[in-house]
């Protein structure tokens, strides 16, 4: 009896841990390509896109396919599809208000498909091939810093057969994540976080200095909504830590640091 609760218990911890839906098997083929979620900027920055040919990529040679990107607004609510033709590996792709009619801060997802020409050549290689679109979003505050790169944070978002964007990743039991960073005075902090999920999901953001702790605030993020949180002098009074009490399969964020002189932006 022992050893059966020891292994129902786990079970609900790997459930528990694992970011997908339990939908998500081996045993189900997924007949589509899977995205991440991306975060984009363009509230006095600059956001560029390197996106993938995957096909291209595995078969080492030019493969023509078209690349669609959907964006959401802050809100999670669609505010533009941009889609172009490429047969290049990599196809780097400056977002700019057009494409996302006028949202200047949000998310969105890449996907291909390719004809069915390529894809009737290309069968058997495909058969049991589901991609995931990793690429890398660079962010640029002014010419003189240069770009700085972060992959998507988690999503296995996904097109069903409705045309209607889904996701496989699934909500956990609440936990406390604390990034490996320090939060420093001198410096001005964004931290901006993406809600894959198909519900909203709350937020509860906690300052540690020494030995104290005090809450920031406590947001909901809507479903395919981005938030950001700022941090400024008036949070920071010396060198301390941030943590986040989330529900998100994948607790990271992205986060810019920057000042009058420098600027960098990465993965908490």
């Amino acid at each position: 009896m022992s050893n059966i609760i020891k292994k129902l218990a786990n079970l609900n911890a790997y459930v528990n841990a694992n970011p997908f839906s339990i939908l998500y098997s081996k045993f189900w083929n997924l007949e589509t390509d899977m995205s991440d979620f991306f975060a984009f900027r363009l509230d006095e920055y600059e956001t560029v896109f390197i996106a993938e040919n995957n096909l291209s990529l595995l078969l080492g040679r030019h493969v023509e396919c078209t690349h669609e990107f959907n964006f959401f607004d802050a809100s999670g609510v669609s505010c533009g599809v941009y889609r172009v033709i490429s047969d290049e590996f990599h196809h780097r792709l400056n977002i700019n208000i057009k494409m996302t009619n006028g949202a200047k801060i949000g998310g969105f997802v890449h996907h291909v498909s390719y004809s069915k020409k390529i894809l009737d050549q290309n069968k058997d290689l495909l058969s049991d091939v589901s991609f995931q679109h990793r690429g890398y979003t660079g962010f640029r505050k002014t010419k003189e810093f240069g770009y700085s790169y972060v992959h998507g944070n988690f999503g296995a978002m996904y097109f069903n057969k409705r045309r209607q964007i889904k996701s496989l990743a699934k909500l956990r039991a609440k936990h406390v994540y604390t990034p490996q960073f320090t939060i420093k005075k001198d410096y001005k902090y964004d931290l901006i976080f993406s809600n894959p999920f198909s519900k909203k999901t709350c937020i509860k953001f906690i300052l540690t200095e020494g030995n104290s702790k005090k809450i920031l605030e406590e947001v909901c993020i809507n479903s395919g909504a981005t938030y950001k949180l700022t941090l400024r002098e008036a949070n920071i009074n010396g060198d301390c830590n941030i943590s986040w009490e989330t529900s998100l399969p994948v607790g990271r964020c992205v986060v810019f640091e920057y000042n009058e002189k420098y600027f960098d932006v990465f993965h908490s």
